[in-house]
C-alpha cells in the first residue's frame, strides 16, 4: 500500500475460501489479529501452511493453540534452486599469474557452464522429490542427491559446491521432520502442500491495489479489501480446476446461515 511499511495480509483455507484480510502495519500484532479472527465455530484449522518466513511460526502459535506449522513445497524448491545458482555464481578460478582480465572472465564462464551442467542432474533429483507421485520415496531422492553432491566423480568438489552441500544439509536438518510429515500425509490423505492458490488470490488483489492506495484510513482500506474478498468467494469459476463452483461451495459454507446466496445479496445490492 502507499504508506511505508503497510501491506495486505490474506488468509485462505485449502478450499480457496478467503477467510480474512487485514492491513498489516505491525507484523506481530496485525497478523496475530488476522489469524485469531479466522478461527471460529465453523473453522478450526489443524495446520498452517506458509513460506519459510522466520516470523510466522511464533505469531501463528501464539494466535492459534495447537496449530501445526507446514512448509510450502514450491518455496522449498525456490530456496534449493537459489542455493544451486549461488554455488555456480561463486565458483572460484585459479589461473596463471599475468592472465588478462578478458581471459580470466572467459575461463570463469567456461567453469561455470561446466559446473552448472554437472549440478543440473543433482538439482533435478531434489526437485523430483517434491513432485506429485514421489511422496513415498521423496526422502530417498533427497538423501541420494545429498550423497551425489559429495561424489567427486559426479560433481567437481569446488569450494562453492562444498558450501552448497553444507547449506542443503542444514536446510533439511532444520525442516526435514516437517517435510517428511507432509510427504506422508500428502500420500495418505492428499494434504495441501503448496500455497499456489493463495498466490493466485494475491494476483486478484493486486488488480485493486491502486484503488486501495487512495484510502487514507486503514479501516476504510480493510472494508474495501473485505468487499473484494467477498466478491471473489462468491465468484463461480468458468475455467480451470474449480470450474463451475465457487469457493463458498467448495468450502461447504451453509448459505442459509450466511443469509446470502450471492455477492450482491451479501452487500444488499440484489435489487
Amino acid at each position: 500500500l502507499r504508506a511505508k511499511g503497510h501491506s495486505l495480509g490474506v488468509a485462505i483455507c485449502e478450499s480457496g475460501l478467503i477467510r480474512g484480510v487485514k492491513v498489516v502495519r505491525n507484523q506481530a500484532r496485525d497478523l496475530g489479529t488476522l489469524f485469531k479472527g479466522v478461527v471460529g465455530k465453523g473453522f478450526q484449522p489443524r495446520y498452517f501452511l506458509s513460506d519459510f518466513d522466520v516470523h510466522f511460526p511464533k505469531i501463528v502459535c501464539q494466535a492459534i493453540d495447537g496449530i501445526r506449522l507446514l512448509k510450502d513445497f514450491v518455496h522449498a524448491e525456490r530456496i534449493i534452486g537459489r542455493y544451486f545458482e549461488v554455488a555456480v555464481r561463486q565458483v572460484t578460478l585459479e589461473v596463471p599469474k599475468g592472465t588478462s582480465l578478458k581471459e580470466r572472465q572467459k575461463q570463469r564462464d567456461l567453469k561455470r557452464r561446466l559446473l552448472r551442467k554437472r549440478l543440473e542432474p543433482v538439482r533435478a533429483l531434489f526437485f523430483k522429490a517434491f513432485q506429485p507421485g514421489y511422496e513415498p520415496v521423496a526422502l530417498l531422492y533427497i538423501e541420494g542427491a545429498l550423497a551425489r553432491l559429495q561424489d567427486p566423480q559426479t560433481v567437481i568438489q569446488t569450494e562453492s559446491v562444498c558450501s552448497l552441500h553444507k547449506q542443503l544439509t542444514k536446510f533439511f536438518a532444520k525442516h526435514g521432520a516437517t517435510l517428511e510429515f507432509q510427504f506422508e500425509q500428502k500420500a495418505l490423505v492428499g494434504l495441501v502442500c503448496t500455497s499456489n492458490l493463495l498466490e493466485s488470490k494475491n494476483s486478484i488483489f493486486k488488480l485493486f491495489a491502486r484503488i486501495a492506495q487512495s484510502f487514507q484510513r486503514s479501516e476504510t482500506c480493510e472494508w474495501f479489501w473485505s468487499g473484494v474478498a467477498l466478491m471473489e468467494n462468491f465468484d463461480v469459476k468458468q475455467r480451470g480446476l474449480h470450474q463451475g463452483a465457487s469457493a463458498m461451495e467448495r468450502a461447504e459454507i451453509n448459505l442459509d446461515d450466511l443469509g446470502a446466496y450471492s455477492f450482491f445479496e451479501a452487500v444488499d445490492l440484489a435489487n
